[in-house]
């Protein structure tokens, strides 16, 4: 069972990843709905792994 440190190490290496896609991107700025759609992409990509 994970300890509350995995946890911890789980949500920075997702903050990393998602710094990474951002940035990655070529884009300047995002709006809102831009990063609520690619957050959903994301999450939906997971779902079918």
């Amino acid at each position: 069972m994970p300890t509350e440190k995995d946890y911890k190490v789980i949500e920075k290496a997702t903050i990393y990843d998602l710094r990474r896609i951002f940035v990655n991107s070529g884009k300047e700025s995002y709006t809102l709905d831009e990063l609520c759609k690619l957050l959903d992409t994301i999450a939906d990509a997971k779902d079918q792994e």
